[in-house]
């Protein structure tokens, strides 16, 4: 562990020189929203950085503690690294390496247990459809039934004990919207994601999402069709009672890659990244008004945390890792947490 904690702050991805942000990349950072300030705009927390710089990874919270599965590092796309947090001693350490080496897994908590969906093997390509859970308790990792359609950069959120897999890419996005029922170990097809008009089918079809529930019901944010040079600011809504779609106000910076979580009362959406930009902004919706506004925003600009995109601890909203360029040629060790408090 001692070793590990020697690494760089920041690593390339296949340049080994790289062991901070370029400087480039003060050019490509986007930090502003056009929405109106927030009275209470948050603040941003450092807190102790991750032992392995890792992007394009799992960030989930079980039972106060964060962890942080796969995606890119040590120079390889393929990471098995599973390190986490305790918010209670503020320390990292490592767990049972993740079973399959990959990128863009999707990871969701249900009580001591982590479930893990499917990702790509190579560099944002070549996705499996394996899926895994790890029992806290014991350290362990076990398979569990496979998806029926390989696919990485799923959006996963639970609602009522059930774990709702949005969106992804095999090939190309998808609008596939499947559920995971942890207690029977099998999967039913809810209504597909879609577009806001009948000509606007694309929008349906997304991966690098933002999801959060409110209410129950799940809003799926941002995002993009196939790269990011297709950024959406779709903010889509599900109804798992009628099982069907309708649309909010839109996110008013369109980006994807980005993260979302309801706290306070509102949908807080940061980071991401588009052709040539990487973003800090930060902005909040209100559910109640349907309307955006703009909070502080990151101190490091970062994309990247997948599946449920963030651990909520208490008030704070803890985001390790990432990238803070555009694509995946940087990783991050850096750590921190946004709070209205």
């Amino acid at each position: 562990m001692a070793a590990e904690q020697e690494l760089p702050l920041f690593l390339g991805l296949t340049d080994k020189s790289i062991v901070d942000i370029p400087k480039t990349v003060e050019k490509q950072r986007y930090m502003t929203s056009v929405a109106p300030k927030a009275g209470n705009p948050g603040k941003w927390v450092e807190m102790p950085r991750l032992p392995i710089p890792t992007g394009e990874h799992a960030v989930i919270e079980c039972q106060g503690n964060v962890h942080v599965i796969a995606g890119y590092a040590k120079h390889r796309v393929d990471g098995n690294f599973h390190q986490v947090f305790d918010s209670k001693s503020r320390t990292w350490s490592l767990k049972a390496p993740f079973p399959l080496p990959c990128n863009h897994v999707a990871g969701v908590a249900v009580g001591a247990k982590i479930y893990t969906f499917g990702g790509f093997i190579e560099q944002n390509r070549c996705p499996h459809s394996k899926c895994f859970v790890y029992d806290t308790a014991t350290d362990q990792w076990a398979p569990i039934v496979g998806l029926s359609r390989p696919r990485g950069a799923i959006s996963a959120i639970l609602l009522d004990g059930l774990i709702h897999l949005l969106g992804g890419r095999d090939v190309r996005s998808v609008e596939w919207h499947e559920v995971y029922d942890p207690t029977a170990d099998k999967y039913s097809d809810r209504a597909n994601m879609r577009g806001s008009t009948g000509t606007q089918p694309f929008v349906g079809q997304r991966d690098h999402m933002g999801v959060a529930v409110v209410g129950g019901k799940i809003h799926a944010i941002g995002g993009r069709m196939d790269s990011y040079d297709f950024n959406t600011s779709l903010n889509a809504v599900y109804d798992p009672k009628a099982d069907v779609w309708s649309f909010r106000a839109p996110l008013p910076t369109a980006r994807s890659g980005v993260s979302a979580v309801y706290m306070g009362g509102k949908i807080v959406v940061f980071g991401g990244e588009a052709t040539g930009r990487v973003f800090g902004t930060n902005e909040a919706y209100d559910p109640n008004t349907d309307t955006w506004e703009s909070l502080t925003p990151m101190r490091v600009p970062r994309h990247g945390l997948h599946g449920a995109t963030v651990a909520v601890i208490d008030d704070m909203v803890h985001v390790p890792g990432g990238g803070p360029v555009p694509g995946g040629s940087v990783q991050g060790a850096y750590h921190d947490a946004f709070t209205f408090s």
